[in-house]
């Protein structure tokens, strides 16, 4: 090794040992269901070394590929940050990457991080002496206040590592600023075309996010063949979560009535739904009494701090923090109700309401399969095989309304989008999964492709085309899922209202609970979080509880991020779901070692 590359190599140990080390807050920094994700303010070390580790990740892939970071705390609060990977298709992370990633962003040696190095630049000098291939870290952010700090030390983790490493291929780190996490999912995914099928054209940008998913909805809107007999849809009203979705929503919005303006005559008579974006930044605290995780936990209607909506709405969605999950909803006519606003301009009166339906991710995911259905009937060859992946948290009377009424498969998988998105590329040609929090997509087989295709050259239908084109496949996002529902109730069905496709089934009454235990490691659950394997005494006192409502269905599962056991129960009745959930809660504290007072149903 050449002393100058030593002391490279020594500089990177000093940055992550000395300059910017682990913070002592926290023992071990665990990868979740959604990467690393924690207080910011014990991330400045490990962000230096998820930079570092990306490079290394990076240059393993093949000649010319990309990858992404995004940095994010999606629906948690302000006070949070964390930070995800992509690979080059857009995806998350392997199991072998994540593993990979945890060992050693926690790895406090000198030795071992310094053979690291050396191993990783030996094995580049051999096999790619002479690489001028090009390869690209792209880096987005939200707009949490720590943000732009967390992205730097990223930046300077990750070009610590090209330097080191001496590294002969061009490496570049690409700071794009602030991104939706699809955004970033999005131009990951379209800076390695080969990933994307031919008809769709290849645009690694922010502006070509909006224009791609602008232009296939307004195709639709203005091409399709209506089903009639609906009633008109009003205005679309988007809780931004106060977060990075809001600016989002709007260039999408302009862009969409530019293009109908273009259009406007010459096609269809269908147009576009009016789309008026609410709770951006700065308009009231990220992701508090607003957004999707407070709609779909809550059953209650965000605060709309701009003051806007007045009257009834019939038609809203909110967005999360980062804009990949999205759930629709209705409310009733507003009363004024004082709020804190967050900010100097201290307590403002802000009109609440009441939630009057919710629609969220099982129904979105069913909407979707409806439609797809219906369409793929009127197929004159053969069709590519569909069907919807769930987790356990899915709502049963959606199961059911899926196996029984539409007569299509359901894979239940383990919680988190990363393992309901595996299940749907392993085992359909249209693969549906949605969480019931409204985090999902359809990810589309080469079958599928080659479907499309053939309908558009030998049918002269663009639908399943363009369908394609306006969902983004690499991750959950809450703008295509928008514009796809938009287009799937007010043209493909003709005007359906959130009554109409609410009434497709309705949801059995559901509870969540959280109860604390000393150490959540000691609960173990099966493949798909169904049931629980450990304590061995648990499960069999469950079924016992479940005896006891009709209907009745329970699961735990511990949190992945604190000592906290998740229950969940469901029934035929709101109190008989209520009286499970407490049972569930009680057997919980009583054999995994509760802490604080024993649950009760008095406790909600």
């Amino acid at each position: 090794m050449s002393p100058s590359s030593s002391f490279r190599f020594d500089s990177v140990l000093s940055l992550i040992l000395k300059d910017q080390p682990l913070s002592d807050a926290l023992q071990h920094y665990g990868y979740g269901t959604a990467g690393f994700r924690f207080k910011a303010s014990i991330m400045d070390g490990l962000m230096v070394r998820v930079g570092l580790l990306s490079i290394l990740l990076l240059l393993e892939t093949p000649s010319s590929e990309d990858m992404g970071i995004m940095i994010t705390a999606s629906h948690n609060d302000e006070s949070y940050n964390g930070v995800k990977l992509a690979r080059p298709d857009g995806s998350m992370l392997t199991p072998s990457q994540e593993d990979f990633l945890t060992a050693w962003v926690n790895e406090n040696d000198a030795e071992k991080w310094k053979r690291l190095l050396e191993d990783k630049a030996e094995n580049l000098r051999t096999n790619q002496p002479c690489s001028d291939s090009e390869r690209t870290l792209h880096l987005g952010r939200d707009t949490r206040v720590h943000s732009p700090h967390l992205s730097l030390l990223c930046c300077q983790g990750a070009q610590a590592c090209v330097d080191a490493l001496v590294v002969n291929s061009n490496v570049r780190i690409l700071d794009h600023g602030v991104l939706t996490t699809p955004m970033l999912h999005h131009i990951v995914l379209h800076s390695n075309p080969q990933y994307l099928p031919s008809y769709i054209t290849p645009r690694p940008s922010r502006n070509g996010y909006i224009q791609t998913f602008a232009e296939a909805y307004v195709y639709l809107m203005t091409h399709g063949e209506s089903a009639g007999g609906g009633t008109t849809i009003n205005a679309l009203h988007v809780d931004g979560a106060c977060g990075v979705g809001h600016q989002a929503v709007k260039e999408l919005t302009l862009a969409i009535q530019d293009l109908l303006e273009e259009n406007d005559g010459q096609s269809g008579s269908c147009t576009g739904t009016v789309i008026s974006a609410h709770n951006g930044p700065g308009d009231g605290p990220l992701n508090l009494d607003c957004g999707s995780e407070h709609v779909q936990k809550q059953l209650l209607p965000p605060i709309w701090y701009d003051g806007t909506p007045t009257t009834t709405l019939d038609y809203c969605c909110a967005l999360d923090g980062d804009a990949d999950r999205i759930v629709f909803f209705g409310q009733d006519a507003a009363s004024p109700s004082t709020v804190s606003k967050g900010d100097e301009d201290g307590d403002v009166e802000t009109p609440t309401g009441q939630l009057t339906h919710l629609l969220d991710g099982d129904k979105i995911a069913i909407l979707i399969a409806h439609v797809l259905k219906e369409k793929l009937n009127d197929v004159p060859d053969g069709s590519p095989t569909m069907g919807i992946v769930q987790t356990a948290y899915a709502n049963g009377a959606s199961t059911k309304y899926v196996e029984s009424t539409l007569n299509l498969p359901v894979k239940v998988a383990k919680t988190g989008v990363k393992h309901l998105h595996h299940a749907a590329v392993e085992n359909f040609d249209i693969g549906i999964y949605f969480e019931a929090n409204g985090h999902g997509t359809v990810v589309f087989s080469k079958a599928f492709e080659e479907f499309a295709i053939k309908q558009q050259q030998n049918f002269n239908s663009s639908f399943f085309v363009k369908l394609h084109q306006l969902i983004n496949p690499a991750v959950g996002d809450a703008l295509c899922d928008m514009l796809l529902v938009d287009f799937l109730l007010k043209s493909a069905l003709g005007g359906w209202t959130l009554q109409q496709w609410n009434d497709m089934y309705q949801d059995l009454p559901s509870r969540m609970l959280k109860v604390k235990v000393q150490d959540r490691s000691i609960i173990r659950c099966n493949d798909n979080e169904t049931e629980c394997t450990e304590p061995d005494t648990v499960q069999p006192l469950l079924q016992q509880a479940m005896s006891t409502v009709n209907q009745g269905r329970t699961f735990i599962r511990p949190s992945g991020t604190e000592d906290v056991v998740r229950v969940y129960a469901e029934a035929a009745t709101r109190e008989e779901a209520d009286t499970l959930a407490a049972l569930a809660a009680q057997i919980v504290y009583d054999t995994c070692n509760g802490v604080g007072d024993r649950p009760s149903a008095s406790s909600f």
